[in-house]
Order: structure tokens, then C-alpha cells, then sequence
């Protein structure tokens, strides 16, 4: 499944939700509807966009590219994992699509 985003260099990237620490200047706090990148789900916490889980958005980002984002400082153990919402946004899209197109074709 190809997944194409149209990215846009338009000032920094907007961010719902806290920012990551050590990233706070490269990042434009805006609302789940308007951000371009979230960050990853709480421990047992869910995705407000799809309501999947936090492992099942991990899992996720293993098979659709560009979906994750990993952001740390050099030489740092742990760091911040983001979700690009337009990237999950349109994977929804086309596996809403694929299943209706699949019903039609019962």
C-alpha cells in the first residue's frame, strides 16, 4: 500500500499536545485537527484519531512509512516518539476505501 503526503516546509511543524523536551523551539503548539504531528499515545492510553492503542499505533508504524518519528539528543537513550496525523489520516482513508470497495464486491 503506497501512502503519498504532501509535505510543506511552511515554518515549524505544528504539534498537538505537549513538546518534546529539548524540542520546544521546533514546534508550534496548534489543536488535533490543525497539528501535523502529535505524540504517541500514554501507557494504556488510546490514539484520539483512530482509538487505537498505544502498541497497536508502534506496530502500525512498522508497515506504513513515515508514520513515526523518533526525536532524541545526541548521544541520548530515550526521546520522543511522533505521530505524522496526515500520514494515519489518509491509511485510514484507504483502508476505509479497500473495505467498501471489498463489500461492493460480495
Amino acid at each position: 500500500m503506497t501512502i503519498h503526503t504532501n509535505i510543506q516546509d511552511s515554518g515549524p511543524a505544528t504539534l498537538a499536545g505537549s513538546k518534546p523536551k529539548g524540542h520546544e523551539n521546533k514546534f508550534q503548539t496548534a489543536s488535533l485537527e490543525s497539528a501535523e504531528w502529535a505524540r504517541l499515545p500514554g501507557i494504556r492510553g488510546r490514539c484520539p484519531i483512530s482509538g487505537l492503542s498505544r502498541s497497536a499505533v508502534i506496530d502500525l508504524g512498522v508497515t506504513v512509512p513515515g508514520l513515526l518519528v523518533r526525536l532524541r539528543k545526541p548521544g541520548a537513550i530515550r526521546g520522543a516518539v511522533l505521530v505524522h496525523l496526515p500520514t494515519l489520516r489518509e491509511y485510514l482513508r484507504q483502508m476505509r476505501e479497500t473495505q467498501i470497495a471489498e463489500e461492493v464486491a460480495k
